[in-house]
């Protein structure tokens, strides 16, 4: 073995470290990109305004929306990498689903979805259960990926 190691050693890739670097830089992104979205217009039901519960409801769906979207990104990073080194078509199937999750999540974004006023907020906590489901799926096969 050189002091240099073999050229396998240089390209071994990211390492399981990945994992919650990642989710922490989705979260950080997620928590500044929150600031940019505007104020839902006012919802009042029966005498109550929900303007704050729902913004509160908004900037949790947004942090976790990023941190889907970063996992999604660092996961076709990874089989990009794959298909490159060995051509398996398998690699270049689950590049095409990572490609449409992604698109998806992008098009459901918060931030763009505030573009158009249509915020999702009448299914608050539902997003957000739907949200951490998405991330732990997300991870476990990132971390599977990785190994």
């Amino acid at each position: 073995m050189s002091l240099g190691g073999t050229a396998q050693e240089a390209r071994k890739g990211p390492t399981k470290l990945w994992l919650p670097v990642v989710i922490v830089v989705g979260i950080v992104v997620g928590l500044a990109l929150s600031y940019v979205v505007p104020e839902p217009f006012g919802y009042r039901m029966f005498g109550y305004d929900f303007v704050d519960r729902f913004r509160e409801s908004l900037i949790l769906h947004m942090i976790l929306s990023t941190v889907s979207i970063a996992l999604l990104f660092s996961l076709i990073v990874i089989y990009l990498r794959v298909y490159a080194d060995t051509g398996a078509r398998f690699a270049l199937g689950i590049l095409v689903v990572m490609f449409a999750l992604l698109i998806q999540s992008l098009f459901q974004y918060p931030l763009l979805l505030s573009l158009f006023g249509n915020y999702p907020l009448e299914f608050g906590p539902f997003l957000s259960s739907a949200d951490l489901f998405t991330i732990a799926a997300y991870s476990v096969f990132l971390y599977l990926s990785l190994e």
